[in-house]
């Protein structure tokens, strides 16, 4: 599932994708990759059963770490936790994991409570409400049991839905649980990852751990579609330059949610590219889209990717506004690139399929020192602030080790001076002075362009949806 990230230091509605987020997100993936190999060998021992090895490899997550890997925030604040003690039990739970739409299902008492219970290696997991509505899906569990908590208390957990299988985004999640009177209780959110929506069915979810128990919790839960409305679209708005075409297909419109579908098109090199939207009522107010991006399903035709694509917005705006506008925008992929300490300057680097670059105007190697003169976007700052690209300056420029190019890690210690704030000219210097191996060939500049692309999109032509 790609989401949107918001931003609450720049003016953009994409957050600042720095290289120590990429860092932490491949400690993410690191993880549940060590995961999925450990239960793959449980169940290869087990023959589909699941055994506990005597001495497993320990499960351990760092706080740095555990921050970047909550499916929703736990943070509340006073004002609602004195408010919380007039919510309903069940209210509480989807307020505390910052459901917007359970939360408004279950004042209109549309949430289906449950009571079904799976028993693994000693830990009882118990679904106890479901809802469906539009194209989302929200669970709510309890867990009891003997389990290893984390320094804050909670409890982290791994699950697949639809039996993981590889065509559904995020079907192998690690989730976590709080405290709670007689266990943990966990919450899980997730859009309905078809592009049919039945009336009634299951969702198929199975615990593969829980804290640091490893088994096996399957349920079908059971799930019932509440009312809702799909209205055709069928816009389309094409950007040759970048390669991009998106069709917006349909609206759904739930009880208590909208989700907006459409189906990007994308060059080979393109397959990472990221539709981002925006969206505003018919009095200009911006609408919150709390997932952004979601694909729902990937084809590729000849030299084409073909993504189809949801954003959720965690309200139902029948009757709120009478349509809305979308400014859609294209995060364009673009591989990092490098540069020899020893090819001669200036060196030009430029995006593949946009109007972004870097210029290395000098390269300087001293005994304890490697400093490097840029300029960024030719002094360009479209419409972002300059702290921003100090920020780019600092993070996505750096020296590594040939060897390790392609590994995002602490960066090598060095410090980044403003040589011309108006034009965007920086200089950075590296202290290679406790690199015991440096040598001109083998180090090399990394010029991380993706987060540019990322956080500088194509800007699509605007698309207005009628919602009555």
């Amino acid at each position: 599932m790609r989401k949107q990230y918001e931003d609450t230091e720049f003016d953009s509605p994409l957050k600042k994708l720095d290289s120590d987020f990429l860092w932490k997100t491949k400690q993410k993936q690191d993880l549940k990759n060590r995961i999925l190999t450990d239960i793959e060998l449980l169940e290869s021992q087990g023959k589909h059963t699941l055994a506990y090895k005597k001495n497993p490899r320990p499960f351990v997550i760092s706080a740095v770490l555990a921050a970047t890997i909550f499916i929703s925030s736990s943070f509340i604040s006073p004002t609602i936790s004195s408010v919380m003690a007039d919510v309903p039990l069940l209210g509480k739970i989807y307020l505390s994991f910052n459901d917007l739409v359970g939360r408004n299902l279950e004042s209109q008492k549309l949430i289906t409570t449950l009571n079904e219970t799976s028993t693994s290696k000693g830990i009882d997991v118990s679904i106890t409400s479901a809802y469906y509505d539009g194209a989302i899906i929200g669970v709510t569990f309890n867990v009891k049991g003997d389990l290893k908590t984390e320094k804050n208390g909670n409890v982290f957990g791994f699950y697949e839905i639809f039996d993981g299988k590889e065509g559904i985004s995020d079907s192998k999640e690690v989730v976590y649980m709080k405290p709670s009177k007689n266990g943990f209780v966990g919450h899980i959110q997730l859009s309905y990852p078809k592009t049919e929506l039945p009336s009634n069915t299951t969702f198929p979810l199975e615990f593969k751990m829980v804290g640091d128990k490893k088994g096996s919790w399957r349920f079908d839960v059971p799930i019932s579609q509440l009312p809702y409305e799909t209205e055709t679209i069928d816009k389309q708005i094409i950007q040759e330059n970048a390669g991009v075409k998106v069709k917006f297909d349909s609206i759904i419109v739930g009880k208590a949610s909208t989700a907006i579908n459409y189906t990007a098109t994308f060059l080979i090199e393109g397959k990472q590219d990221q539709v981002r939207l925006e969206a505003y009522d018919d009095t200009s107010n911006e609408i919150n889209i709390s997932q952004d991006g979601i694909d729902l399903e990937t084809t590729k035709e000849k030299d084409k990717i073909i993504v189809k694509g949801r954003s959720i917005i965690p309200e139902s705006l029948k009757g709120k506004t009478s349509y809305i506008e979308v400014h859609p925008k294209v995060a364009l992929s673009q591989p990092d690139q490098f540069v020899s300490l020893n090819q001669p300057t200036p060196i030009e680097i430029k995006a593949n399929r946009q109007r972004l670059s870097v210029e290395v105007e000098n390269i300087t190697v001293k005994d304890k020192s490697v400093t490097v003169d840029f300029q960024v976007n030719n002094g360009d700052k479209r419409n972002w602030n300059f702290m921003f690209f100090k920020d780019f300056a600092r993070n996505d420029i750096t020296l590594v080790k040939e060897s390790e190019k392609e590994i995002y890690k602490e960066p090598i210690k060095h410090s980044v001076e403003t040589v011309k704030k108006d034009d965007l000219r920086f200089r950075s210097t590296f202290d290679i002075s406790k690199l015991d191996d440096f040598s001109q060939s083998k180090y090399i500049l990394r010029v991380n362009m993706g987060i540019l692309s990322a956080n500088i999109p194509v800007e699509l032509e605007k698309v207005k949806i009628d919602i009555n």
